[in-house]
């Protein structure tokens, strides 16, 4: 099998199980759309949409060209051991984002859901982890980086990095607000990534 074809079924695999696997799963617990990536004018929501729809499907499209097409660009390394890395990273990433996911049951939602009448979640990989899903997805977006190991991919690569940390400083100040001095302890306690 061609290493181009590693990361476009890991992605396909990853948008079954953390994305429309775990988006129907919640929808049926709540009754309700666990997607809150905002409507209008807001930074937050622009990123939200960036981060959650925008960048996944640039990301799919590219590694759907470079598989098929071959058109992969100029490439920044050579050799298996990095691309056997990668894909080790990818499995990891993937394990831990439905882990992350699994820990927070109905909870879980993509985007800040200021209605949400949710639990703060602590336990499991949240006691280690503020944000133990996007800590997955930027495992598995290193992984994709070091198997398909090309400039676009360093650039979907930079683009998730900015927008992991702007996303996940909105969650942070709606937690805050939501659940005050709870949150406050947990953030001293908890580091953000690891």
């Amino acid at each position: 099998m061609s290493w181009s074809l590693v990361p476009l079924l890991h992605a396909i695999v990853f948008g079954g199980v953390a994305g429309a696997a775990r988006l129907v799963l919640v929808r049926r617990r709540l009754g309700t759309s666990p997607l809150a990536l905002g409507a209008g004018d807001s930074a937050r929501g622009f990123t939200a949409r960036c981060f959650y729809a925008w960048l996944p499907l640039a990301d799919f499209c590219y590694l759907l060209v470079e598989a098929i097409a071959g058109l992969p660009g100029p490439v920044l390394w050579q050799g298996d051991a990095v691309r056997v890395a990668g894909t080790v990273l990818l499995a990891a990433g993937l394990a831990w984002v439905a882990y992350a996911q699994a820990a927070m049951g109905s909870d879980w939602r993509m985007g800040v859901d200021d209605g949400s009448q949710g639990r703060l979640c602590t336990h499991g990989p949240f006691a280690r982890s503020r944000h133990p899903v996007y800590l997955g997805i930027r495992i598995t977006m290193l992984g994709q980086l070091l198997v398909v190991g090309t400039w676009p991919a360093l650039c979907l690569w930079a683009i998730e990095e900015l927008l992991v940390q702007v996303q996940a400083r909105f969650e942070e100040e709606a937690m805050a607000a939501r659940f005050g001095g709870a949150y406050q302890a947990y953030r001293a306690s908890v580091r953000r990534w690891l």
